[in-house]
């Protein structure tokens, strides 16, 4: 029986651990990310964003929807992504004012997503 206890405490010690560490970098992802996204609207404000830039600062975004996809509401993820594209067809347009619409909501995403991974009591209530 103490072995069993023990087998299960240390299961249950490893899965929050696992769950922290997973939190943890995932914020940090996405606060890396609100960190370039302010970037890449200030380049859109003073209308020198580049196509390639965008591009990077989406696969960027590509990469980290992949991870966070697991953890996140899909709907908030999936809000990002409709963002990015809008904001992708206006860059190739060379419509800037839309771009740095577009991207001003991604930035309050990427400021707003990461609070839902952590867990709170207003969530489950």
């Amino acid at each position: 029986m103490n072995a069993n206890i023990i087998a299960g405490l240390v299961a249950l010690v490893l899965v929050l651990t696992c769950g922290v560490l997973e939190v943890v970098l995932l914020k940090n992802a996405y606060d890396e990310l609100h960190e370039e996204c302010l970037e890449v609207i200030a380049a859109s404000d003073a209308e020198t964003l580049s196509e390639a830039r965008f591009d990077e600062f989406r696969e960027r975004w590509v990469r980290l929807r992949e991870t966070s996809e697991l953890l996140l509401p899909h709907v908030d993820v999936y809000e990002i992504n409709l963002r990015f594209a809008e904001a992708e067809a206006y860059v190739r347009q060379g419509d800037y004012k839309q771009v740095t619409a577009q991207l001003s909501v991604v930035e309050e995403l990427l400021d707003y997503v990461p609070h839902l991974m952590i867990p709170n009591i207003k969530h489950i209530l």
